[in-house]
């Protein structure tokens, strides 16, 4: 019987690593890389060519591929939800702040004037608001205006009424708990401050302390607007 060479072994060796020779052809590459060093080599080889390239194991690799990239894709969407986030925050603070948010208007922009039994302002597009004395005499006002009023032309025009210095429209009746009617009248109108306008703003009452000590500290800080004869 003819010898068999390396090169019909490694012709039979990619059959007898599928498991796809016949048991004659077997046995003959058995003996042959038994005593074939390099052979044997060429087969180690060829085997761990084939288990690297196996579809179980690199389904594996696929898998740990796939979670990964879902991580990094589940990561990056969440950085861009907080970024989307961060971005509606800052825009809408900007908006507030350079739109919506109420400007105080001092005193000496806000055009005011007495006339016609009432106090009126030559400036359009404002919001005037105010706190009384618990006595009732005496009015804190001041006056805002927004970005977005401006624009829409919205508030109060020029010349209209701020408020009405007549008997009637400067008289409250308040009731104690009693049930006793008193009637409060306004005798004093002043133009705050920004600094108390913006406490007013926040808690329009009067502290627990001493009121009236408080209501002088107020005035002296203020412009007096009227003042009744």
């Amino acid at each position: 019987m003819a010898e068999i060479t390396c090169n019909v072994i490694r012709d039979l060796l990619p059959l007898y690593v599928d498991d796809v020779i016949s048991d004659d052809s077997r046995k003959l590459v058995d003996e042959h890389i038994s005593g074939c060093e390099n052979c044997m080599n060429y087969y180690k080889e060829m085997k761990t060519s084939v288990i690297d390239n196996d579809p179980v194991k690199h389904s594996g690799e696929k898998e740990t591929l796939k979670k990964i990239k879902k991580a990094i894709n589940k990561k990056r969407f969440i950085t861009a939800m907080i970024t989307a986030i961060f971005m509606i925050a800052v825009a809408g603070g900007l908006f507030y702040g350079i739109v919506v948010r109420e400007k105080y208007i001092p005193y000496e922009e806000a055009g005011l004037y007495v006339t016609d039994e009432a106090i009126r302002s030559d400036r359009d597009y404002y919001k005037s608001s105010g706190i009384y004395t618990p006595d009732g005499e005496t009015l804190f006002m001041y006056m805002t205006t927004t970005t977005y009023t401006e624009l829409k032309g919205n508030g109060i025009e020029a010349g209209w009424p701020i408020i009405v210095l007549t008997d009637d429209a400067l008289t409250m009746q308040t009731e104690d708990d009693s049930g006793n009617i008193t009637e409060q009248v306004c005798r004093e109108i002043y133009y705050i401050p920004e600094q108390n306008a913006r406490q007013l703003m926040k808690v329009i009452k009067w502290g627990d302390g001493n009121v009236e000590e408080e209501i002088e500290n107020l005035k002296e800080v203020s412009v007096l607007v009227w003042k009744a004869e």
